[in-house]
């Protein structure tokens, strides 16, 4: 297991405290252990309930579906498989399928269709998979089946969908229209507030014949607007609704998706795209979000930059690795250059990692030794590096395993569908320990399915993207190989602390030294602390932290010896490290914020043209000029422009120096110049490599050739922060060089 063990003294006191010599004993504090794990960025595994699916036909009796015969146009009879061979080679673990009803649209469902179901996904369940569901009354053509009619077979199919619900990933709304996509037919016009109410009472109806815990995706976001604001619904019915876009990156409005009128409202492209950005659940999460592609790729290009800002920013689950090949083949060979924590892959490769969520422990701390029937804490820092959160309820247990005894430890304060993407912490929790055997035991993470009855298989526990932690038998991830649970042995002494000191500070470096603590068995190292955060693990009593950010910054040292322990903190130890000197920009200077002209005032960038802000929470929605550089505070709104005015083909490439309050935000704001619109971290560097804004700053220099920017004419640069961020970025200059 590659990982590093620490064991630290929770309080700075003595072993013990004789208050007389026949007197009380109080024994020291309890000890933590803290874990840090090793990311595994690159490996494509499977995880259940996210990713490619494939489709089939779970229905599989010609006698009761038309569509399970080699009668039908485009028939793959491997689509009747239900080893699911097909999806198993591909490494999926969801599956799509219609439930076609074309032979009933005027009758009730007979049995054995009912039955066929019930079978087929007790082979979803057998094999370890997943299923989302699709009722369609037609193939390609148009769809009047009545209202009590649909209403009749939801009744019909509804304790099949509960009694399975453990294996039903989620379902699509269907019942409308041709593939049940909510087109061609009399109920799904969305102009029309007089069929409004048919499509609420449907998916209603739906809502409260299913478990709560089934999500159901609706095909267009113009009608979960409606459902939102036009009609009734509670916010648990809304909490459920998600949706799935059947002609992802077709073209600029993915062939219809976001392009209809409503009868509440006319609404753009943008908007309606915003809508989907949105999504959220009323406890944090994100909705369902999946569907497939068209057979175009009018709104994809060769870089695939665009199938990743769509699926990244929309928080894609799920999409059809079977359909269609003209943009699964593109991405297949489309080469996309490392980028973040990603390394340079095929797109394809990419999105079969993201799609979904992809959880990335950083470390763990929890108590050690752990004693049975006590109090045992545990926290965590980890990172989704995929497209989405945990769709559906998940618990999270603690695993106490020794080879023969087993235990399970609930963590009933954690929620994993709140995991979205980003760097996460799971805050400190405390349990009670059961009355446990005495003895060493693995210590994992285990974060099975909500069904008790799929919990023993392996197949449907999460699996985090760590290097030697997966246990594939067990279906859970290990955190550390031995914790003593009961009596100590041996080394269980921490070291003493240390007491630390600072020489001068250098520039960007800051000389550390401090005494060397004591330990019972032998002091084996040190681990430098700045500010909260480990920095280095020396084994001497010196260190020198270069390339320091600027600002004052509290440093602390801590012991370990050979059992893993780790000492108190040492004394802190707080610096100031001066900023470098803000060299000036060169090229043609569109604005250096040094006071001249004065912003917002003049209304003038250097370059004697207009400039201007709105919407910051600062400077009455301006941003504030300070130290020579502008401020921008955001909250999901604002926007800065300056006019260019001038031809700048004389110049290679727009340098933007810039920093951010926390790093990270170029994802929450676009740049607009010279014809092209981009948010800002999805700009092409020379190299292949996209920006990324930490909190020092740093001259982004993007390349205008690659990036499409009309130097001949750039009329005006702007920035936009509508794209959900809370932060604020400061620019040191603009220019062109």
């Amino acid at each position: 297991m590659q990982h590093t063990l620490r064991v630290r003294a929770a309080a700075v006191a003595a072993a013990v405290l004789a208050l007389s010599l026949t007197g009380p004993v109080r024994p020291a504090a309890a000890a933590t252990a803290t874990v840090a794990f090793t990311g595994d960025y690159a490996t494509v595994f499977t995880n259940p309930e996210r990713g490619f699916h494939n489709r089939y036909e779970i229905i599989n009796d010609p006698a009761v579906n038309d569509y399970a015969s080699n009668t039908i146009p485009g028939f793959n009879p491997d689509m009747l498989d239900r080893t699911f061979a097909r999806a198993k080679a591909d490494g999926d673990t969801l599956i799509h399928s219609y439930v076609h009803l074309d032979k009933y649209q005027t009758s009730d469902l007979p049995q054995p269709l009912l039955d066929n179901l019930t079978t087929g996904l007790a082979a979803i369940r057998a094999q370890g998979l997943k299923i989302v569901l699709r009722v369609a009354y037609v193939w390609d053509g148009y769809s009047a089946v009545t209202e009590p009619q649909m209403e009749r077979h939801i009744d019909q199919l509804a304790p099949v969908l509960s009694a399975n619900a453990d294996v039903i990933m989620h379902l699509e709304a269907g019942f409308f229209g041709a593939w049940g996509e909510w087109h061609e037919s009399p109920y799904t016009a969305a102009s029309e507030q007089s069929q409004a109410p048919v499509r609420a009472a449907l998916v209603k109806k739906l809502l409260t014949s299913t478990p709560a815990s089934m999500p159901i995706a609706i095909r267009y976001p113009i009608f979960n607007y409606e459902f939102a604001h036009g009609t009734t619904m509670t916010t648990q019915d809304l909490d459920r609704l998600g949706f799935h876009d059947d002609c992802f990156l077709a073209d600029s409005a993915d062939m219809g998706t976001y392009d209809q009128n409503s009868w509440l409202g006319w609404f753009d492209v943008a908007q309606k795209k915003q809508w989907v950005y949105d999504y959220a659940t009323s406890t944090g999460g994100n909705k369902i979000v999946g569907g497939e592609t068209c057979n175009a790729s009018g709104g994809n290009d060769a870089a695939g930059v665009n199938a990743q800002y769509e699926l990244g920013h929309q928080h894609w689950t799920e999409i059809n690795e079977d359909y269609a090949a003209v943009n699964t083949d593109l991405w297949k060979s489309t080469a996309v250059a490392a980028s973040g924590s990603d390394p340079a892959e095929t797109l394809f490769t990419r999105i079969k990692r993201k799609l979904g969520y992809r959880l990335r422990l950083t470390d763990a701390t929890f108590s050690s030794p752990a004693a049975p029937g006590a109090a045992f804490t545990f926290s965590a820092h980890l990172s989704n590096d995929g497209y989405a959160g945990i769709i559906k309820p998940r618990p999270v247990y603690l695993v106490f395993d020794d080879g023969t005894h087993r235990y399970n430890v609930a963590l009933p304060g954690v929620d994993p569908r709140t995991w979205k993407p980003g760097a996460l912490t799971v805050p400190t929790q405390t349990v009670t320990l059961p009355a446990m055997v005495s003895g060493s035991y693995r210590l994992a993470l285990w974060l099975p399915d909500q069904a008790a009855g799929l919990r023993a298989n392996p197949a449907y526990s999460v699996r985090l993207a760590n290097t030697g932690t997966w246990d594939a038998a067990n279906g859970y991830n290990v955190l550390a190989g031995a914790v003593s649970v009961g009596a100590c042995t041996g080394d269980c002494t921490a070291p003493t602390a240390p007491t630390l000191s600072a020489g001068t500070v250098n520039g960007q470096s800051v000389p550390l030294s401090w005494s060397g603590a004591t330990d019972n068995v032998g002091v084996t190292g040190y681990r430098v602390y700045r500010d909260g955060t480990a920095v280095a693990t020396p084994t001497g009593t010196s260190y020198t932290d270069t390339t320091v950010p600027a600002g004052s910054h509290t440093y602390t040292v801590t012991a370990r010896d050979a059992a893993g322990y780790e000492s108190p903190a040492s004394n802190p130890v707080t610096v100031t490290v001066n900023a470098p000197t803000q060299p000036p920009p060169v090229g043609l200077v569109l604005d250096d914020f040094d006071g001249t002209p004065a912003y917002p005032s003049a209304a003038k960038n250097d370059l004697g043209r207009w400039t201007g802000g709105n919407c910051f929470l600062n400077g009455s929605g301006n941003g504030v000029v300070t130290g020579g550089s502008l401020a921008l505070q955001y909250n999901n709104c604002g926007w800065f422009g300056s006019d260019v005015g001038q031809d700048v083909s004389g110049y290679t490439y727009l340098v933007v120096r810039i920093k951010g309050t926390s790093g990270g935000e170029q994802a929450h704001f676009s740049l607009s110049v010279g014809g092209t619109t981009k948010v800002f971290g999805d700009f092409t560097l020379d190299g292949g490599g996209h920006p990324a804004i930490t909190t020092a700053y740093q001259d982004i220099r993007l390349p205008m050739v690659a990036n499409g920017i009309n130097r001949a004419s750039p009329s005006q640069l702007a920035l936009g922060f509508w794209y959900g961020g809370n932060s604020t970025v400061t620019v040191d200059s603009i220019s062109f060089q």
